[in-house]
């Protein structure tokens, strides 16, 4: 009976009466399971560590029950700090869950002021004020730009070129004019920074070669800033966790470059972030960040912001299952994700990538599932209503919240059903029994790095017709050679934002500040080329089977270089009139060589998802890195000898 049925609803006993059958549902409802069927008597999906590994930069993923959270994952990652372990919860809401963290906070009251050390990062002010990064950009792109339509060949530049050169030429001599002779060690090193870059230039004009590309010189220091941060819990008069709205921050943990483990002191932010956040006080020295969607402009904020969470810890072991603990405090479910869970999430991930949300089946099986959970919150409230009375008002919401939580559960594989059956139907298969038992249906997570991944059963059951698709294409992300060392390093190809909760060096990627914007900076970007056959001076990711990674739900892509954008505000400015797709067969016929694919979060380079080949680009690079994959104890990726793999 779907929520849009005229019948009136017969009540029907959820739990069997001691040595009774459970008494059959009216025809056509999914049975629902008896009361017994409760979280605790089921296994978890995954496991929480007390304390995941100290300095993992990656971390620790635990998937999490019900919907509040998107990809139901919440990573806990441990820094090395002086003072002991810390660890760190992070999360990205779903949307519709925010106003139940909302409805938890008492914004605004028992406010503090206190002074905390920042890390701030910017260009320094003489480069800004000639413009010279800006004129040597200019004057690389116009190097490869004539090299390309081969007017640029050694001893000939076009004029425009020249005269680009000539003016970052003048504008580096002004800032070094200006700097005078006892130059602030910023401005040192800034000066050194663009001499190199200009040397790089001459050198191309008069060979006619390519240059990578300029990246402005930035630099960091501190400042003392006074933040208005909430009082303790038990200082406030509200049963809600007191917040403080103010200027966005991130964590800014440091990644030691020669281990590729990260540490943080429990303090240090960065302060350089264009949104707003809620700073929340749990008590217990557990304090939280949350930056909403709904005070975030796409407009003018950053888009790949919103919505994330973090939980904090104080320092010390063990504190892990806590961190999700806490979720509770913030009105979130908080407790391990069930396998009746991990199907629900692996269809609704299928739903998004195979572009099923408009079925009127999945619409339908959707109203259906929430009718039936509906209809066992009802029956838990009836049994259980005589447990509220003179409850206080902070102890019947626990209560209610309890209540919601046990309804979901003991609807979960009723609702899992009727959406399997839905997405067959979708899908052209005979039922959800037909579909899961076609070879492409593993509704089983993958981990991958600190977060998890679920496969694309059409892409599983049409494996030979993609690789028909794929045929002579490659999946590429080119690199640099610090780049690659960092990537090994970490065994991960991070997201823009992922990278910051590692610590990993800014400016690491080509165009991270505008990818906050877009939404791009959730992802990590890929190419589809033409295999290649030869050698290139850069590094390069190379996947040869192309579906290795089409398998998965979270990726999409544009025939065109669109900045990764998923931002409605900011589609127009930089999707050219490229729409994004999800079908990997549209994907793997991608032409344009500035074509993109984004990969939600991250790739595991070690594991199953590595690469076919990493193109080193020069021998001493190569045996660098067969030398330090030797001594991390890593010996084959993706099933292939290291040797095989790392190549010139």
């Amino acid at each position: 009976m779907g929520t849009n049925s005229k019948t009136s609803h017969t009540t029907y006993s959820v739990s069997p009466t001691s040595g009774s059958p459970v008494p059959e549902a009216p025809a056509g409802e999914p049975v629902l399971p008896p009361t017994e069927a409760t979280f605790a008597g089921q296994t978890a999906l995954t496991q929480i560590p007390e304390t995941p590994e100290t300095g993992q930069a990656y971390g620790e993923p635990v998937l999490v029950g019900s919907d509040d959270l998107l990809a139901s994952t919440a990573t806990l990652v441990t820094y090395q700090s002086a003072d002991g372990p810390r660890t760190v919860l992070y999360a990205r809401l779903d949307e519709d869950a925010e106003a139940k963290l909302l409805d938890a906070l008492d914004v605004g009251s028992n406010l503090v002021a206190k002074e905390v050390e920042q890390t701030v990062q910017g260009r320094v002010p003489l480069d800004e004020k000639n413009e010279l990064a800006e004129k040597l950009i200019s004057t690389a792109k116009s190097v490869n730009h004539h090299i390309t339509n081969e007017d640029l060949t050694p001893g000939h530049a076009p004029a425009t070129t020249v005269a680009k050169l000539d003016a970052a030429k003048a504008a580096l001599s002004a800032v070094m004019d200006a700097a005078g002779e006892n130059p602030g060690a910023a401005e040192v090193e800034m000066l050194q920074h663009y001499q190199n870059k200009l040397a790089a230039l001459d050198h191309a004009v008069a060979t006619a070669t390519k240059i990578a590309q300029v990246q402005p010189f930035t630099y960091e220091g501190k400042t003392l800033a006074t933040m208005m941060v909430p009082s303790t819990p038990a200082d406030a008069t509200s049963d809600h966790a007191v917040a403080a709205l103010r200027d966005a921050t991130r964590i800014k943990p440091t990644l030691d470059p020669e281990t590729g483990e990260a540490s943080w002191n429990g303090t240090e932010r960065w302060t350089d972030v264009s949104a707003k956040e809620y700073a929340i006080e749990l008590g217990d020295g557990f304090q939280a960040v949350y930056r909403p969607y709904s005070l975030n402009d796409p407009k003018t904020t950053e888009y790949s912001l919103r919505g994330r969470l973090e939980i904090v810890a104080p320092a010390g072991q063990g504190n892990g299952p806590e961190l999700v603990n806490r979720l509770g405090q913030l009105h979130l479910a908080n407790r391990p994700m069930s396998p009746e869970e991990g199907e629900h999430s692996y269809l609704n991930a299928n739903v998004v990538a195979q572009n099923l949300a408009q079925n009127t089946s999945i619409q339908e099986a959707r109203k259906t599932g929430d009718h039936l959970e509906d209809m066992v919150r009802q029956e838990l409230f009836h049994e259980r209503a005589h447990e509220a009375v003179g409850m206080t008002d902070a102890q019947l919401a626990h209560f209610a919240k309890e209540l919601q939580l046990e309804a979901h559960t003991r609807a979960l594989p009723a609702k899992v059903g009727v959406l399997r059956d839905a997405v067959a139907q979708a899908t052209g298969f005979a039922d959800g029994t037909a579909l899961a038992a076609s070879p492409g249906y593993d509704p089983t997570p993958r981990k991958v790095g600190g977060w998890f991944t679920w496969s694309r059963f059409d892409v599983g059951n049409a494996a030979d017709k993609l690789a028909s698709a794929a045929e002579g294409k490659s999946l590429v992300h080119a690199s640099s050679p610090d780049g690659l060392r960092m990537m090994l390093k970490t065994g991960l190809l991070a997201s823009s934002e992922r990278r910051l909760t590692m610590g990993t060096k800014r400016s690491m990627g080509k165009s991270e500040d505008v990818d906050k914007l877009t939404g791009g900076a959730s992802s990590v970007f890929l190419r589809v080329l033409k295999t290649p056959t030869s050698t290139e001076p850069h590094p390069r990711l190379i996947w040869d089977d192309p579906s290795r990674l089409l398998a998965r739900t979270d990726y999409y892509g544009a025939n065109a270089d669109t900045f990764g954008v998923i931002n409605p505000a900011k589609a127009s400015e930089y999707s050219n009139g490229n729409p994004a797709t999800r079908d990997p067969f549209k994907i793997a016929k991608f032409t344009n060589p500035s074509n993109e694919v984004m990969f939600g979060d991250g790739i595991d380079l070690l594991g199953p998802e590595g690469p076919s080949r990493i193109s080193c680009g020069s021998e001493t690079l190569r045996n660098e890195l067969h030398s330090m994959l030797a001594a991390k104890g890593v010996t084959h990726i993706a099933g292939k000898p290291v040797g095989d793999v790392v190549v010139l």
